[in-house]
Formats: C-alpha cells, sequence, structure tokens
C-alpha cells in the first residue's frame, strides 16, 4: 500500500471517528435536552416569573366556586375550578404559560370574575395538580384545551357559544393551535409563539451560554458554534421526541388549516382574536406576533393586534393596566354585543 492510500485511509478513519463522536455527543445533549423539555411538574423558579398581574380581588363565594376533573381524548386527568357567576354569563377560560400553574394566574381569574364573567381556570398537564404526564409545550396541550372548552361548555351559568380564551405566553399559543368551534366567540392571546423550534433554540443557546461562564477560557472561546449547536440539537431533539412519544414537539399555530375548516363547515363562524404582545420582549420575540398577524391577514382570519413599547414577556398588562382593559374591554363588546356584561362596562382596572 502507497504512502498516500495509507494517508487517505487515516484521514478518512479520523474524520469517521470524530464525525461519530460529534454525533453522540449531540445526541445525548438532544437526549436531555427532551427529558428536560417533557419532564412534568417541573416548577419555575419564583424568582423568574416577572410578569405583573392585577392585584388580587375577592373571590367568589365557596358555593359559587366549584372544582372540576375532566379528561382528555388521550387519558390525562386534568383538574381545574370553574367560578359561577349568579347568573348566566359568557366564560373566560384562562390557559397558563409554561412551567407555572392555574395558581399564578389566581389574581387575573379574580379581576375577569368581577368584570362578570365565569371564570374556568385549569393546569395543563403535567403542570400544577393535573396527570403527571409529559408536556410538549404546545401541540399535546390541544387535547387538554379542547376537554378545557368542552367542561366550560356544559356548566349551566355559561351562555351557549360565549366562551372566550385568555392565554398566556404558551397558552395563548395552544389558544391558536386548537381548532376554532362554534363554542369559542373570542381569543385573546397574550405573547404567543408563532413556531415554538425558534424558542427553544432560544433557550437552548442560552443555557450553552450560561454553563460557558464555567468552562476554561479556550472553550469559551467556542461561542461563536453555540449557534449553530443550538440549530443542530433542537433539530436532534425534534427526531428523539418524535421516535420516544410518538408525535411531534415543534408547534406552531397555522391559520391556514383555519381557513380550510372554516370552508368545509355547514354554519362557518370565524373567531376573532386579539393578538397582545410586547415589543421587548426578549423570550418570545415581537417578530412572532408580526407572523401571526400576517398569517392571519393572508388567511382572512380576523385579528386585531394590541402593541406595547414594554420590556418583559406578556408584560403588556404591567405596562398600562387601565389601557389593558379598555382594549379587552372594546374588542370584547364588540363581538359579545348583549352578552357583553354590564360590569365590565361600569368597572374601573385596580391599578
Amino acid at each position: 500500500m502507497s504512502g498516500r492510500h495509507r494517508w487517505a485511509i487515516g484521514v478518512a478513519t479520523s474524520t469517521g471517528i470524530l464525525g461519530l463522536t460529534m454525533t453522540s455527543g449531540l445526541a445525548m445533549l438532544a437526549n436531555h435536552f427532551v427529558k428536560e423539555l417533557s419532564r412534568p411538574h417541573a416548577v419555575l423558579n419564583e424568582a423568574e416569573f416577572s410578569w405583573i398581574t392585577p392585584a388580587p380581588l375577592p373571590e367568589p363565594p365557596y358555593t359559587l366556586q366549584r372544582p372540576l376533573l375532566f379528561q382528555t381524548t388521550d387519558g390525562a386527568l386534568i383538574s381545574g375550578e370553574f367560578w359561577a357567576q349568579p347568573e348566566p354569563a359568557p366564560t373566560i377560560v384562562l390557559c397558563h404559560g409554561y412551567r407555572i400553574s392555574r395558581l399564578h394566574l389566581r389574581s387575573v381569574a379574580s379581576l375577569e370574575y368581577a368584570r362578570g364573567y365565569n371564570v374556568l381556570c385549569f393546569d395543563f398537564r403535567g403542570h400544577g395538580t393535573s396527570d403527571s404526564v409529559i408536556t410538549s409545550g404546545g401541540n399535546a396541550e390541544v387535547r387538554d384545551l379542547e376537554a378545557a372548552i368542552m367542561a366550560a361548555s356544559r356548566q349551566p351559568e355559561t351562555i351557549p357559544g360565549r366562551i372566550i380564551l385568555h392565554g398566556f405566553s404558551m397558552g395563548a399559543a395552544v389558544a391558536l393551535l386548537t381548532p376554532p368551534g362554534p363554542e369559542v366567540a373570542a381569543i385573546i392571546a397574550d405573547s404567543p409563539y408563532a413556531r415554538s423550534d425558534d424558542i427553544i433554540r432560544r433557550i437552548v443557546q442560552f443555557q450553552l451560554m450560561e454553563h460557558s461562564n464555567h468552562w476554561p477560557t479556550l472553550a469559551r472561546r467556542l461561542n461563536a458554534l453555540f449557534s449553530p449547536l443550538a440549530w443542530a440539537t433542537v433539530a436532534m431533539s425534534a427526531v428523539v421526541f418524535r421516535l420516544r412519544f410518538g408525535y411531534g414537539f415543534v408547534a406552531r399555530p397555522r391559520f391556514k388549516r383555519w381557513k380550510a375548516l372554516l370552508e368545509g363547515a355547514t354554519q362557518p363562524r370565524t373567531t376573532p382574536i386579539l393578538l397582545i404582545h410586547a415589543r421587548g420582549d426578549q423570550l418570545i420575540p415581537i417578530q412572532h406576533a408580526y407572523r401571526l398577524a400576517t398569517e392571519a391577514k393572508a388567511n382572512d382570519i380576523p385579528l386585531e393586534t394590541y402593541f406595547v413599547d414594554a420590556i418583559g414577556h406578556c408584560s403588556a398588562y404591567g405596562y398600562n393596566p387601565t389601557q389593558y382593559d379598555m382594549v379587552l374591554r372594546t374588542f370584547l363588546e364588540r363581538h359579545l354585543q348583549s352578552d357583553f356584561p354590564a360590569k365590565h362596562r361600569n368597572m374601573k382596572i385596580p391599578e
């Protein structure tokens, strides 16, 4: 064997070993990330929960609060509660974000109730007191919201066809992922994503940067590789997640699907959307809201926007509570018409 052939074989062998090592390392990263992403009942550090929520108002008497336990189409048991008005009224279904629970939105629930709405709040799978099954950050949670809508529609205090979905972050995205039905009168989506994998890549890259602070100086100089490494990790994670659980974790609200469902319906009725976002949101950048608004317009889905110059995730309420309420009030009064609660029309928002 000539020296040239030995050199070629050596290069090929070294390249193969390097490629195998990199692939194995990437697979380990992907497995670790999928495990963390889907791990149920992982509790968010309270210091990381920076949303400004309303000051708590008095909750309804216990006679008007009822615990709920309902099952999804894939068998998950979802825990929630229903706060009933003394007379029939529209019902707001509150949808919380990733790694928090309905308890974080209790002050929001008390404000919505004071405005004259019934309120159904629940924990998505793997959160709060719901079933300890894997979370997906969007796709699997659609089944939870579908079951919550069904539960809300069965409450005698709910006016038929007058359910409003009010979601935050992941909960807002799940509201937009859920196929529209006749029970839902409107959707308020506060800070949703347009594609979950984009957010996941940002999180992976951030974690790599955080871990690199403990690396040797020479290794820290490799931070230029973090962006492509995050892309590769998320791509591999998508494969691992699908192989392990049987469906994809990349969630993307598609208004083209909404349009197709409307065109096939015997009595089509569009569901209006109020899209809320902060221009300074660094977790889910404002570009996600722009993409959602553009796609909605392209598919003739009625969507209104309320964008604020605030910094922080889900920060529109804290930026200006009075303006936030006025935008919601105008939107809901227009679409609920005669069923719009008089309490909401006359209520002054607590600062």
